[in-house]
């Protein structure tokens, strides 16, 4: 159902979260008030009460069916559990968002999504009112979705989908999707519009690209356009959307696809104008049926230490582990037996990388009978990094992702450690080869799962298949990052074919020579097999090189280090957690500098060996830098 709402055109903006660094809070006690509602697919903690609990799940079950609803038969189903802190109030929100009110007149939030690696968290205020205080969740949340249907959406459509749903209202009966952002509608009639051909190919370098500042031009404009192929009657009885999509996924270009659906792009630009300065807009109504019965809903009171460590794990997802760590040792001592104190902590420290110390929290989370498929998954992801694990260890690292991936069998990050605990038997290799391929079809927006099914198809000799795969990587890649990691692939195949090429006889069978591995003999033979030793911990495991000037460096937060220089595509940045794990070396003659003057790196040849980190905002973790 479609109905038209005329806009009142208000300049007013949304100030969105400018998150400031804030020095270590003092541990507060929990409050005894908190409980926990359990929904199907969210769970709510509160100090609010149980009716807002209970409310406050029925209504994140109505948002999900909403997307279930407006995206057809796409995956709505999150592997990451999605944990909901409901905050009653301004004091509460301090708790968890204490940077947001260090500043005098910031506007506050009032919610928040933060995503992770095992779970995602949203943080919100059960007493904020307004038109749609939680755009920012909805929006959030489309991003989470779309990740799990789609292979790279372009940026602009992205963000517009996001900002399309980010706008919906939920009403006790029915939602509305496509509902007029009068900030946008102000923006795009103040400013001259980017041009579509440009707005096309903004990337998340581009300077029209600002995720901190929603209340800009391209938010504006691709909200606009993505609200044109939705609701416009005309674009969806031609089906624009569709046909823009199957011709980029086609073509891998986007000018050139929106040119095949369009048609000439200045006109298209001018349609899209007159379109954000009309008087009325559609929107469409998705009538509800009861999702759930709040009535029925578990609830339960939480404990003083299980409060403790959710503010406690919530910090160290938000990555200030300053703030995470007294709050976490508080819940244990509060409860030594609490198996989620125990997990939070373990989380704690594999973020901080102590890697025997997040084992031990997570062997004590599972002996005190944790039901999260979490402990699992860490525990044996460390096993699989150590690498030179023994052989007991390597079974243990094997069957604790294989129960993770049986708790939770949409987690994709568990078969990507999956796919390296397998033993180099054509079993295995069939085995590790399956895995990759499941992490890869779970999310295929993630290139890493792509460039990891890559490595392990090289190692289990499905060298073509890599070869198919690493063109895909190619193609996908759009940051520097990503493109020296698309090129890493590529290496590696390419050293696979030079090998095979030169132990293959006249009669195709394999032979294993001093000195015919690429890697300088890093290949070994089992029964006429040849092993490529490329095989990896994880994606990131195969050092790539940097052979350039260093641009710049920061050590200000020692031991963390960050590195920067420039290649063909644009500046790039190198990360080492810690310095001190890092091979410090010189050319002959030279001596290796200190790393507190790292600010006089400026201008001086290096060699960069780094792991590559898809994903993230620097290109890889450095192993080994060497200077000249």
């Amino acid at each position: 159902m479609q109905i038209a709402m005329t806009p009142r055109l208000l300049p007013s903006f949304r100030t969105l979260f400018v998150l400031l660094l804030l020095n270590i809070p003092m541990v507060a006690k929990a409050a005894d008030n908190w409980v926990e509602v359990r929904s199907a697919h969210f769970t709510v903690s509160t100090n609010a009460g149980e009716h807002e609990a209970q409310r406050i799940a029925d209504h994140f079950e109505q948002i999900r069916e909403m997307f279930r609803t407006s995206f057809g038969n796409l995956r709505v189903n999150t592997a990451q559990p999605i944990v909901i802190v409901a905050a009653k109030n301004e004091n509460t929100m301090k708790l968890y968002l204490p940077e947001e009110w260090e500043a005098k007149g910031h506007v506050r939030p009032a919610g928040l999504y933060q995503a992770g690696q095992d779970k995602d968290y949203v943080v919100l205020r059960v007493d904020q009112e307004g038109e749609n205080p939680y755009h920012t969740l909805y929006h959030e949340y489309t991003h989470a979705l779309l990740r799990l249907n789609f292979d790279r959406l372009p940026l602009w459509l992205n963000e517009g989908f996001a900002e399309f749903f980010g706008n919906s209202t939920i009403y006790e009966k029915e939602i509305r999707t496509g509902t007029i952002d009068r900030t946008h509608l102000y923006i795009l009639q103040q400013n001259r519009l980017i041009p579509i051909d440009t707005l096309l190919q903004v990337d998340y370098g581009s300077p029209y690209y600002n995720e901190s500042d929603r209340a800009s031009v391209f938010y504006a404009e691709s909200w606009a356009l993505v609200h044109y192929l939705m609701m416009d009657p005309d674009a969806r009885k031609a089906g624009l959307l569709k046909k823009f999509l199957d011709s980029y996924g086609k073509s891998n270009d986007q000018v050139a696809a929106a040119n095949e659906t369009f048609g000439d792009l200045k006109k298209f630009a001018q349609r899209i104008e007159g379109y954000a300065r009309q008087n009325s807009f559609m929107v469409s109504v998705i009538k509800m049926a009861q999702v759930s019965n709040e009535k029925q809903l578990p609830s339960r009171a939480m404990t003083p230490g299980e409060v403790l460590a959710e503010r406690g794990d919530f910090f160290t997802h938000r990555d200030r582990a300053e703030m995470a760590k007294p709050l976490l040792e508080e819940a244990l001592k509060e409860e030594p037996n609490l198996a989620f104190a125990h997990e939070a902590m373990g989380f704690y420290d594999y973020r901080t990388q102590k890697t025997k110390e997040t084992y031990t929290e997570m062997q004590a989370a599972i002996r005190l009978g944790s039901t999260s498929f979490a402990p699992y998954y860490v525990r044996g992801l460390v096993l699989v990094r150590e690498g030179g694990a023994g052989e007991e260890d390597t079974r243990i690292a094997r069957e604790s992702l294989e129960m993770a991936v049986g708790m939770n069998p949409d987690f994709a990050p568990a078969y990507e450690a999956l796919s390296h605990a397998y033993p180099h038997t054509t079993d295995g290799n069939n085995l590790a080869v399956n895995a990759a391929y499941k992490a890869f079809k779970l999310e295929p927006g993630e290139l890493q799962y792509a460039v990891n099914l890559g490595f392990v198809l090289v190692n289990s000799d499905r060298t073509k298949e890599a070869r198919l795969v690493a063109q895909r990587v190619d193609k996908q890649a759009s940051t520097p990052a990503e493109k020296i990691t698309a090129k890493s692939l590529e290496q590696v195949i390419a050293q696979r074919e030079q090998w095979d090429a030169q132990t293959k006889t006249s009669n195709g069978a394999s032979v294993i020579t001093a000195d015919a591995s690429p890697q300088g003999g890093n290949a070994s033979g089992q029964g006429g097999q040849v092993i490529f030793q490329q095989r990896v911990v994880e994606v990131h495991q195969t050092d790539s090189e940097y052979d350039g000037e260093i641009s710049g460096a920061d050590c200000s937060k020692k031991p963390e280090i960050v590195i920067h220089g420039l290649v063909d595509t644009g500046p790039v940045a190198f990360h080492a957690a810690d310095s001190e794990k890092v091979a410090w070396i010189a050319a002959k003659g030279m001596a290796v500098p200190a790393i507190t003057t790292c600010k006089a790196w400026k201008g001086r040849q290096a060699k960069i060996w780094f792991r590559p980190t898809p994903g993230k905002e620097y290109v890889g973790e450095i192993t080994k830098v060497q200077f000249f």
